[in-house]
């Protein structure tokens, strides 16, 4: 693409000789930089402009404009220079997104590149003294058109001012889809490794920012502007960070304007979106705004990098420290420790106890605790499923997002990825090191949590008769699945799109869906889900995320919504039954054939237990509408809707089993009042900086850089970033709340401990 035009050489040079033989008048004037000419021509005569020799270090732009060309038969330039041909018409003819369609723009303008551009560059990057340099630009352009009838253009010939840029100057230009700017920036001595360039319009146009090696000639027209170098589209704001070993003679940087917004709306989506979009074509000039500032030196990279594993070591070692000294001198310290062999209640239930359980009001733990080698079976399979689970799903996606770099890299194509432009910082390959980078507290708190639970574990172990039954399985998983979000969070931060988001929320689901179990078996170890079962449904959910983020019509939100509801109603009975769903309809029948249809048999036994039901229930169906409600609103996607919908249960999970604690003159531990005001205080700081979001991948992604941010946190993090560093030991405090949180009824026997 870097080849001198000889087409239009040739063009020239065969329209001239027809032209001898036809008889066809070549008019020869001189013309005068920075003063515009107007030109009366037909198919009998040809204009060509002799320009005097120039010495300016700017390059020149052409402007030319007619008002009675048409585009059967326009106007022909030809620009000539001592290395180059540019050519063009008026009017230019410039298509558009919809097939077989064009545009006409009868206001058109080429900025020539520098016939001694590269003795510039290298005499600015040269050491030493040579000389004064000695530059000459010279220019002969040709007019002409096959209209058999006058046609009349102006042109002007234009110094192209402030064409060096500096830093930390805005320079603004005006760009229409016939009349792109480019101007040149080199790295000085003092300039830092990388540099970040802003872009800001106040019409919402539809335009293409390239960064581009700086030799010419230069791509600016639609067609070639992505054919080179790296680019992206903007329509209010946009920023490209650029490193100087990529670029190290200096760089073009280019705007082009679209002849319509497609590229910049919904139409232009791999995935469909939610709201409708209509493409609107662009007839007006944008004004555009940039600025190029220095982005953070090495040293400061070292420092937050350096900083963050510092402060997340030092926080690791603390705070498993302070469960050190809980587990050894806490509230569990009164639990005396005690070797026993433990062996399960061989006999399965008879219909006689399950009925017995099923019409008793006063339910106790060791009514289901008679399986403890079992259940702590059970407990570690989630341990086993959870790392099955993270090595195969992981693999491929590692594999994918690495994949998804290479192209961004190689192509330029930024609208690949939904970065934080304004602070996203270039290193060891990757487009976006700091997003990836944060992600570590994730991965060593997950790490210091199941060192966490390893001591617990090896202080206390198996009681047979007294406190909750103890099961550590639950809590390795969780420490695992906080490590393995911190991996796969990082590996979404890569290439964030909208075809990825799963990567970045599936172990979200996990976690939720853990702490849920988890809550449920303390009080009811027996009658548990399974990891098989429970992984089930995490699964289930996961492809519902996908098939709603890649088509989230009504439709499948509607079926989702029954499939929820008929879900919610299966749980509900086997959480009121007790996992004995259809002894409770036979007992629920017996009823009504000894007593009839009378108020007696509706009355609920466990009237807590039936009010817990009904309000998880009312919760439940208040979220699936205020879900609907946003989706027809635009507001979220499904995606979203479905983490805050498991977040939602999970809140509603802690805050009823902690309740339900007190009502029953059960009082939370110092321990665990430690660690739940600490994670929600964490959790609360943490929110805030989550939903101030500085990307939003359910738009373009030039819609979505109207939400970039600048750094808020060492020049390097951004609010998303704050979020990862607070949500990690958010999430491990909420974890060691549940760990400590029946601490106060270790020495109680089971017996005496109710179920809720």
């Amino acid at each position: 693409m870097k080849n001198v035009h000889f087409y239009a050489i040739l063009v020239l040079l065969g329209s001239i000789a027809v032209s001898d033989l036809s008889g066809l008048v070549i008019i020869n004037e001189t013309a005068q930089f920075e003063t515009e000419k107007t030109i009366q021509l037909s198919a009998r005569n040809e204009f060509v402009l002799t320009y005097p020799p120039s010495s300016a270090s700017n390059p020149y732009t052409v402007r030319a404009w007619s008002s009675d060309a048409t585009r059967d038969l326009p106007i022909l330039l030809v620009a000539r220079q001592a290395r180059q041909v540019s050519s063009w018409t008026v009017p230019q003819v410039i298509e558009t997104s919809h097939s077989n369609k064009s545009m006409l723009f009868y206001n058109t303008s080429k900025t020539l590149c520098h016939d001694d551009m590269q003795s510039i560059i290298n005499y600015e990057e040269s050491s030493f003294s040579v000389g004064p340099l000695v530059l000459t630009q010279t220019f002969i352009v040709a007019i002409s058109t096959s209209s058999p009838t006058n046609v009349s253009v102006t042109i002007i010939l234009e110094e192209e001012r402030d064409f060096f840029m500096k830093r930390d100057i805005d320079y603004t230009v005006m760009v229409s889809p016939s009349q792109s700017r480019y101007k040149y920036f080199a790295f000085d001595e003092n300039c830092t490794d990388t540099v970040v360039i802003e872009v800001d319009s106040t019409d919402d146009v539809c335009l293409t920012i390239s960064v581009q090696d700086s030799a010419c000639p230069v791509m600016d027209t639609n067609k070639d502007i992505k054919y080179e170098g790296t680019y992206q589209t903007v329509n209010k704001k946009g920023a490209i960070t650029i490193a100087k070993r990529r670029y190290p003679a200096g760089f073009f940087l280019v705007v082009v304007a679209k002849p319509d917004d497609y590229e910049c709306s919904q139409e232009s989506s791999i995935i469909p979106m939610i709201r409708s979009a209509s493409v609107m074509e662009n007839t007006i000039i944008s004004t555009v705004t940039f600025n190029i500032r220095e982005s953070i030196s090495t040293h400061d990279y070292i420092l937050a990098s350096m900083g963050t594993l510092t402060v997340v070591a030092a926080f690791g070692l603390l705070f498993t420290g302070i469960v050190f000294v809980f587990n050894r001198f806490g509230t569990i310290s009164r639990l005396k420790p005690e070797t026993l062999v433990i062996k399960d209640y061989i006999e399965p239930l008879t219909d006689e106890e399950i009925n017995k359980i099923i019409l008793s009001k006063d339910l106790t733990v060791d009514t289901f605790a008679k399986y403890p080698k079992r259940i702590r079976q059970r407990a570690f399979n989630y341990l086993s499923h959870t790392a099955s689970i993270a090595l195969f799903y992981s693999i491929p996606v590692i594999q994918l997002v690495v994949t998804y770099q290479r192209v961004v890299n190689l192509t330029g194509n930024q609208d690949v990825c939904y970065y934080n432009f304004l602070c996203a910082h270039p290193a060891f390959g990757f487009s976006d090191f700091n997003h990836i980078f944060s992600n570590v507290g994730y991965i060593f708190i997950g790490i210091f949590l199941i060192l966490a639970v390893l001591d617990r574990q090896y202080r206390i172990r198996i009681t047979k008769d007294n406190g909750i039954p103890v099961h550590y399985g639950l809590f390795h998983a969780m420490g695992l699945a906080l490590t393995i979000e911190g991996i796969l969070s990082a590996c979404y931060h890569i290439c964030p799109s909208q075809s990825n988001y799963q990567f970045d929320t599936s172990f979200m689901y996990v976690m939720a869906v853990l702490i849920m179990v988890k809550l449920y078996q303390n009080r009811h170890p027996d009658i548990n889900a399974t990891a098989y079962s429970t992984f089930s449904v995490v699964g289930i959910a996961i492809f519902i995320a996908m098939v709603g983020i890649l088509d989230g019509t009504l439709f499948i939100w509607v079926v989702f919504l029954i499939g929820y509801a008929a879900l919610i109603i299966i749980l509900s009975l086997k959480i009121y039954y007790l996992n004995f769903v259809l002894y409770g309809f036979n007992q629920f029948q017996t009823s009504y054939q000894a007593s009839g249809l009378c108020k007696e048999i509706f009355v609920p036994l466990r009237k807590a237990r039936f009010a817990l039901v009904c309000t998880a229930n009312l919760t439940n169906f208040a979220i699936l509408g205020v879900g609907l409600y946003v989706y027809i609103d635009n507001v979220t996607d499904f995606g979203t809707f479905l983490l805050g919908l498991l977040m939602a249960n999970t809140v509603l999970h802690i805050t009823y089993y902690t309740l339900m604690k007190i009502t029953h003159n059960e009082r939370i531990c110092k321990e665990s009042l430690f660690f739940g005001i600490l994670s929600m205080a964490f959790w609360v700081a943490a929110g805030i900086f989550f939903l101030d979001a500085a990307t939003l991948w359910t738009v373009t992604p030039a819609e979505s850089r109207q939400w970039n941010q600048g750094c808020v946190l060492l020049g390097f993090y951004d609010k998303h970033d704050v979020w990862h560093l607070l949500s990690a030991p958010a999430l491990y405090f909420t974890f060691l709340y549940l760990m400590y949180l029946d601490d106060d009824i270790c020495d109680r026997q089971q017996k005496d401990i109710p179920v809720f």
